[in-house]
């Protein structure tokens, strides 16, 4: 099995929005020396605040409103990610839409011979039936072949 690498993300999971109790932006700020008023303007990938979430008791990170969480996501996916937001509950997804339509176009304009463009799309679709995307309640895809690519 080899590995691959991921990054985290750090989500708000209930209504209210993302934000952090008081102490908790205090240690944020004690941490990492900066003095942050808002945690709008912590970056959702921050080691920082990432360590908090996993470390921190739950009553003593989040505000009131807010329930902070992490997802992580295979690296490839980084630029292909969808947020969400509904009353400050957020969802964080990958958009496979969009990685599939941006892959599969940088396959066909390049310079390799058209049964090679057909193993790199394959391999693509592939490499998303691993990952089972059908059951994120993503869209199932269909195989691409040489005839409905027109080669």
């Amino acid at each position: 099995m080899s590995l691959q690498q991921t990054f985290k993300i750090v989500y708000n999971a209930c209504y209210g929005g993302f934000d952090l109790s008081s102490n908790a932006l205090n240690e944020y700020n004690k941490r990492t020396s900066q003095n942050i008023v808002l945690p709008d303007y912590i970056d959702r990938e921050d080691l920082v605040l990432i360590d908090m979430v996993t470390t921190m008791d739950s009553e003593e990170l989040n505000s009131k409103n807010s329930k902070l969480k992490i997802k992580e996501f295979p690296i490839k996916f980084k630029e292909f990610l969808s947020w969400h937001e509904y009353d400050g509950k957020e969802t964080v997804s990958i958009d496979y839409d969009k990685y599939i339509v941006q892959n599969v176009k940088i396959i066909l304009q390049s310079d390799t011979t058209s049964d090679e463009k057909i193993k790199l799309i394959t391999n693509l679709y592939t490499d998303l039936d691993k990952l089972e995307c059908n059951k994120c309640n993503q869209n199932s895809y269909t195989l691409i072949t040489a005839s409905n690519l027109n080669l």
